[in-house]
């Protein structure tokens, strides 16, 4: 029994030693790859890594702004024969967690490879909880981490989410020096836009791939750029005159939960008719409001609910009345189930935001029609 127990420790010595070699590794900078999930080209961001180009800073307010350099919605998509990835990133920011979101949410990176057609989640890997060392209080972490590991010989196609609630400087992909990497091209057809709030952004996902526009970008195979920006998007002339600027497939609008009833009858019909005007054949979807999951008991915020999209529909209707061609409207109803699928009574969790793809989806299909690039 005694040498049963000895040769078995040696055994998990064994094991450890060996998953323990060191690989000789090469990197490569993710945007000399090319980042997906992109409104506006490298050319007019500050940075690969940005959700907005440069010259917003000024006409968006502030706070608008410091949202959109979060990376939510970004990603890299490539292929490679290699038995190893490594993940190697640096944050914008200090910020890894808050007292809801889990550091794999907010500052994470999430990783899909392509088996028979189908996207399927491989790793999640959350950011480096301290600092580097003899760095100063406040400087970003840079993580390096092993993401899969042991993969046979065989080319794979992978797709790397970026942070949902911080933005990254700099995101490196590592692979044995023997293994090859390529770009992916992007899919066929025009993108798909999501203009919205935190729901949109990804506030409640357990990591990166789980916000509704990654969801909604593997079944559809179409590239979706994710314009969420958490506590903000209230159909801003700012924004309209910037979404003006992209020519995807679809617009979808989904930005009620941050308005009042007053600003969406005063703003919807100026916002659609901005967009409408540049893009005269692009469809676009406006979103009800969403019926939280408390709604059902809450009179108060039923009723809120209620007359923020008996506006929104009014709307809908005087934009119909002027003739304003392509508009399509979504019924809220319970878009996440009924509570079980948010974190909060507003916010969806993986499991609301499987739902509400469910619930989006064949509204969204049938509006793509053949868009080409």
């Amino acid at each position: 029994m005694k040498n049963c127990i000895v040769w078995t420790f040696i055994a998990i010595l064994s094991v450890q030693a060996f998953s323990q070699q060191t690989v000789e590794m090469t990197w490569h900078n993710t945007a000399d790859i090319g980042i997906g999930g992109k409104g506006w080209p490298n050319s007019e961001t500050k940075t690969p890594f940005d959700r907005l180009p440069s010259k917003a800073q000024k006409p968006v307010s502030k706070e608008l702004w410091e949202r959109s350099i979060n990376s939510a919605g970004l990603y890299v998509t490539f292929s490679t024969d290699a038995a190893q990835i490594n993940i190697r990133w640096k944050l914008r920011n200090p910020s890894i967690s808050t007292p809801v979101l889990s550091a794999a949410s907010v500052a994470g990176m999430d990783l899909y490879v392509r088996e028979g057609g189908r996207w399927t989640w491989a790793a999640v890997k959350p950011p480096n909880m301290s600092r580097p060392a003899g760095s100063p209080v406040g400087t970003p972490p840079v993580t390096e981490a092993a993401f899969v590991q042991n993969l046979s010989k065989a080319e794979r196609e992978f797709r790397l989410y970026l942070p949902l609630y911080n933005g990254v400087d700099r995101v490196e992909i590592g692979i044995p020096k023997e293994a090859v990497i390529k770009p992916v091209p992007a899919p066929a057809g025009k993108p798909i836009v999501i203009y919205g709030t935190s729901i949109i952004q990804g506030f409640g996902a357990s990591r990166a791939g789980m916000n509704i526009g990654s969801i909604l970008g593997r079944r559809l195979n179409r590239e979706v750029v994710n314009l969420g920006f958490s506590g903000l998007c209230r159909m801003e002339p700012e924004l309209a005159d910037l979404l003006a600027e992209l020519d995807p497939a679809l617009f979808v609008i989904d930005c009620l939960p941050n308005m009042t009833a007053e600003e969406i009858t005063q703003r919807t019909v100026n916002f659609v008719k901005t967009i409408r005007s540049a893009r005269p054949n692009t469809p676009i979807l406006m979103v009800e409001h969403p019926n939280f999951a408390h709604a059902s008991w809450d009179t108060e915020a039923r009723e809120l609910i209620n007359e923020k999209n008996a506006a929104f529909l009014q709307q809908f209707n005087k934009l119909q009345k002027d003739r304003v061609a392509g508009l399509h409207y979504f019924k809220g109803g319970h878009s996440f189930g009924e509570g079980d699928g948010t974190l909060d009574g507003v916010h969806p969790t993986d499991l609301g935001y499987t739902i509400y793809a469910n619930a989006l989806e064949p509204a969204i299909r049938p509006l793509l029609g053949n868009s080409k690039r």
